[in-house]
């Protein structure tokens, strides 16, 4: 499965499950330990735990490495290339990575071409 296949998936199941404020990350042309970032928010600690449990469930490789589950404030699934990150509003809105890589989202509808 190539990482724009993983991050589609990705971002089908967030959809499903009503995850919010998606955005992708496009590090291809930058230096960076990953190609993509996923990044979503959750409306609480049971909506994030669905997410993460959706995405665990149905995507076909299991994450490298995983942080944050206990908390359940900043969700970390790293899958190699393409990391996803689970948010509740108060931490995304504290480390605002859609600012600080604002040059590399791309529109979901990037990933279809």
């Amino acid at each position: 499965m190539t990482d724009r296949e993983l991050v589609r998936q990705a971002v089908e199941i967030i959809s499903q499950k009503k995850g919010e404020e998606l955005v992708i990350v496009d590090f291809g042309d930058v230096s960076m330990p990953a190609s993509y970032f996923v990044i979503a928010e959750a409306d609480n600690p049971v909506h994030a735990k669905a997410l993460v449990t959706a995405l665990r469930e149905q995507l076909p490789e299991n994450p490298l490495h995983s942080e944050g589950l206990t908390e359940r404030k900043w969700i970390v699934l790293d899958y190699g290339d393409v990391v996803v990150h689970i948010f509740d509003r108060e931490a995304r809105a504290f480390y605002d990575l859609d600012s600080l890589w604002a040059d590399h989202i791309v529109a979901l509808r990037a990933l279809a071409e």
